[in-house]
């Protein structure tokens, strides 16, 4: 997650808790965390200490639908009012992956067309490897 990204997650984290009339400290011992963390998540930064620089903060999948679950919504909600790239949506399980267009041995792979290429290459090697012995 970029900077930027982790401060629009943190600000629409904060907009939610808000409108929900809820403190960071009534929150955070909702969701089992610390109130200094909840802040980091709130400002989109840990500030820089013990040599290290300032940085986004780790928010990962089960913190943001532990913190939709406290807040009476889903993380999807919280989302939609972030600047997410599809990427950082997807690694939150918020935007489905496309249909799958390969099968191979019964299981389905959302492949590019060169992957699946190269998949067919492997497949007929192992096909033709198999017929000579």
């Amino acid at each position: 997650m970029t900077p930027d990204e982790a401060r629009s997650l943190g600000r629409a984290i904060r907009t939610v808790r808000t409108e929900r009339g809820l403190t960071q400290m009534k929150l955070a011992h909702a969701v089992g965390i610390s109130n200094g963390l909840l802040g980091n998540w709130e400002r989109g930064t840990v500030s820089a200490a013990r040599g290290k620089p300032a940085h986004p903060p780790t928010i990962t999948r089960e913190h943001l639908e532990t913190l939709a679950a406290a807040l009476d919504c889903t993380p999807a909600e919280i989302a939609d009012r972030a600047a997410l790239t599809p990427t950082t949506r997807l690694l939150y399980g918020l935007d489905p992956l496309g249909p799958a267009r390969t099968v191979v041995g019964g299981r389905h792979f959302d492949l590019t067309d060169a992957e699946a290429d190269r998949v067919a290459d492997f497949i007929a090697g192992l096909i033709a490897a198999r017929s000579l012995t």
